[in-house]
């Protein structure tokens, strides 16, 4: 009798043992894998699957997945870390309710012929879209901007400041003035304002292009630097859009 009783109540542990850890593990599992094949490479990538209780991951569902990464790439870009928790996680088509988190030291290669590099991405929303947000520091906005005047105009400037909120001051033997913006489809521009060509509207960054955020704002911050803010044009590595 006694020997019955101790069978089942170790195969109760068993169970509980496996739903509390071998569940968790399993549908780690399962996201890592989706998440390496959507193209996410990195020296290590560690996926935490939490859910309260545990057995609605027997439904495939996860209440928080939390992904981080270090020395990572992702459609081009190169990620110094990485640290996103979703919420609300469908496990098998890779949805999630919500997203918290943020890229960091992130290496855009090829921004209008030079490489850009930004101390951090955040992200947050969820569902089908993913806000972004970014700052460029100034000296870099400057140098962009100017190339990015170059192209279009046919002129270098020989210099280019920014000012609160939304002004840039170009110099190119004449001072030009000009108003940032955000296009429809999500492009920084540019609105001269005086000089020869006042009234021209100049595509300085392409959304999604240029940069992996399509820009539903844009301003100049106190000092000098350029925040960036939109939807994330890549998605997430692994997940609905990514």
């Amino acid at each position: 009798m006694r020997g019955c009783l101790f069978t089942l109540l170790l195969g109760a542990i068993i169970l509980v043992f496996g739903v509390y850890v071998g569940l968790p593990a399993v549908a780690s599992a399962v996201l890592t894998a989706g998440i390496t094949a959507a193209g996410l490479q990195a020296d290590d990538t560690t996926v935490t699957v939490t859910s309260s209780p545990p057995t609605d991951l027997l439904g495939l569902h996860a209440d928080r997945v939390r992904v981080r990464a270090t020395h990572a790439t992702f459609r081009g870009l190169a990620i110094g870390s990485l640290d996103v928790v979703l919420g609300d996680v469908a496990i098998v088509p890779r949805t999630a309710g919500s997203v918290d988190g943020e890229l960091l030291d992130v290496t855009v290669p090829d921004v209008g012929g030079r490489p850009l590099g930004l101390a951090a991405i955040t992200l947050s929303g969820g569902g089908t879209s993913v806000s972004a947000s970014t700052t460029i520091a100034g000296a870099d906005a400057e140098a962009l901007l100017a190339d990015a005047v170059t192209t279009e105009l046919g002129v270098r400037p020989s210099s280019v400041t920014l000012s609160t909120p939304d002004l840039v001051t170009a110099r190119a033997g004449t001072t030009v003035h000009a108003r940032l913006g955000v296009s429809a489809a999500g492009d920084l521009e540019a609105a001269v304002l005086d000089g020869p060509e006042a009234g021209r509207t100049v595509v300085l960054l392409r959304g999604g292009g240029d940069l992996p955020i399509r820009l539903t704002s844009v301003r100049v911050t106190a000092a000098g630097d350029l925040r960036l803010s939109g939807d994330l044009a890549i998605g997430l590595p692994g997940f609905a859009g990514g």
